[in-house]
């Protein structure tokens, strides 16, 4: 067999350096759920006390008008007088929206600091890590 043949080369498994924990992965798999839940809610909150009325249009804060047309027709018209029942939708959505942007990045923020204070060191307990020596480019 040559040198450079496929089984040579072939690696044991998946490379640790660029696989996710999977203890990880279910972390963000639940913030994925909880984060636009907790956004809609708070959203629903501010937008009963009101909270955006200077930015967002009056007309967001009540009842939507869903045209009578959509309301008629038979399958989309059970969900369109559902949405127009409930108060505040547009300036809900329009915060949570808001919401998930600024909470979902405090997150990322505060989850990569985490990882990088507890991920293990890049060196082990035998290695030593490069000199910090700057060399002068050598030229002609």
């Amino acid at each position: 067999m040559g040198k450079y043949s496929k089984r040579s080369n072939a690696s044991s498994g998946p490379d640790p350096k660029t696989t996710v924990s999977p203890y990880m992965r279910g972390i963000g798999c639940l913030l994925m759920v909880i984060v636009p839940v907790f956004s809609y809610a708070l959203g629903d909150v501010l937008a009963k006390q009101g909270f955006g009325r200077q930015v967002l249009p009056a007309s967001w804060y009540g009842y939507m008008d869903v045209s009578s047309g959509l309301t008629q027709m038979t399958g989309i018209g059970v969900v369109a007088r559902w949405l127009g029942s409930v108060p505040n939708l547009p300036a809900t959505l329009a915060i949570a929206i808001v919401l998930i942007i600024v909470v979902g990045g405090i997150i990322s923020i505060v989850f990569g600091y985490m990882y990088n204070l507890l991920t293990p060191s890049k060196y082990g307990p035998m290695d030593v890590p490069p000199p910090r020596v700057k060399t002068k480019k050598y030229k002609r």
